[in-house]
């Protein structure tokens, strides 16, 4: 693993961040004390984070594990501001700045220098552990896979559809499966929560779930 981490590592680009501001934005959904547990469980080596956002759960798992290395998946495209632009005045999805003002200054902030370089503000100080893979799942997750990559721990933060789920266990299938948004979108009956019952279901998974975070046990 640790060769074709390096050979990846090599290919990968980064944005120059100097003088891009971070924004260590997270919507503050608890429980990832279950994703730690996972990652002491096994060892793990390598988390692969899919839908990585502004990096804010990418530079927790950096910072608590220091010897583990990710690599997160996501387009870091403008679709991004436009995900900030609907978050502005929601007290739920703003607790972490919960100021107006603020809120306006991170979009404007985003918005001028762009998704990409301002992800990786968050997280430039670890760009020896980490390595950005911009693309959509499940078509990067199948490119990181032909480089041969082999993650220890998944951890799934994207759309609420079962693609990701069944792709990332094909792919790697001795893999610990893990994410986020279960407590997401009461009024629809939470979508995740369906996605993942239903995959362990099919699998033989149990799932143990606090906050936003979820997890399948073998």
């Amino acid at each position: 693993m640790s060769d074709a981490f390096h050979s990846l590592q090599e290919n990968t680009h980064w944005p120059d961040t100097k003088d891009v501001q971070a924004w260590d934005y997270t919507l503050g959904g608890r429980g990832r004390e279950l994703v730690d547990n996972v990652i002491y469980e096994v060892n793990a080596g390598l988390l692969l984070e899919i839908g990585c956002f502004l990096c804010a759960s990418t530079r927790r798992w950096l910072t608590k594990h220091p010897k583990l290395k990710v690599i997160g998946v996501d387009p870091w495209d403008d679709d991004l501001i436009r995900q900030v632009g609907r978050y502005i005045g929601r007290p739920n999805l703003t607790r972490k700045y919960p100021e107006r003002a603020t809120q306006m200054k991170m979009l404007a902030d985003i918005t001028n220098n762009k998704p990409f370089p301002t992800a990786m503000a968050n997280v430039v100080e670890f760009r020896d552990r980490f390595i950005p893979f911009r693309g959509w799942s499940p078509d990067a997750l199948r490119a990181i896979k032909d480089a041969g990559i082999e993650p220890d721990v998944i951890y799934i933060d994207c759309d609420k559809k079962p693609d990701e789920l069944e792709v990332s266990h094909e792919l790697w299938p001795n893999a610990r499966i893990t994410g986020d948004d279960w407590h997401w979108s009461r009024t629809k009956g939470y979508p995740m929560r369906q996605v993942v019952y239903a995959f362990a279901e099919k699998h033989g998974f149990s799932v143990e779930a606090e906050g936003a975070t979820w997890v399948l046990h073998p």
